[in-house]
């Protein structure tokens, strides 16, 4: 993975002199939000960074991914009675399965790009986490 500076002065060894890098979301920001919210969430930025590329088809499977692998890790943690703490361990595997397939199969592992601020996507991930949280305490 090659992440540039905006304006660093890297020479581009990928990219045609004619294109610039794009603008994407990390690995490691992919990563911190399976971390701190839920697969799904990083699934979405690797989606938006297959969707500014232009690999729609690529971007449909990780949706797909996410959406399967959010539904069967809340069904195997409910079948085995599984504290909800391995949630954790579940999104660190499909984090990592984001990143290491979808990205490298899709992207390239050497694809050099410029990083995406994360500020926004941020935002609205701490939004509907705690819209949830609220409607699971009015629930309650």
């Amino acid at each position: 993975m090659s992440e540039l500076q905006e304006n660093s002065g890297t020479e581009n060894t990928t990219l045609s002199p004619q294109e610039n890098p794009p603008r994407l979301y990390s690995k490691t920001i992919i990563l911190v939000f399976a971390l701190l919210f839920s697969t799904i969430f990083s699934a979405v930025l690797l989606m938006i960074n297959l969707r500014t590329l232009g690999k729609r088809s690529a971007a449909i499977q990780v949706l797909i991914f996410g959406v399967l692998y959010l539904i069967a890790t809340g069904v195997v943690i409910q079948l085995l009675s599984l504290q909800p703490s391995y949630t954790f361990i579940a999104n660190v595997i499909g984090a990592a399965i984001l990143n290491e397939y979808f990205w490298n199969r899709h992207i390239g592992r050497d694809r050099e790009y410029i990083g995406k601020s994360w500020l926004k996507p941020l935002s609205i991930s701490l939004l509907i986490a705690l819209s949830m949280f609220l409607l699971l305490l009015a629930a309650v």
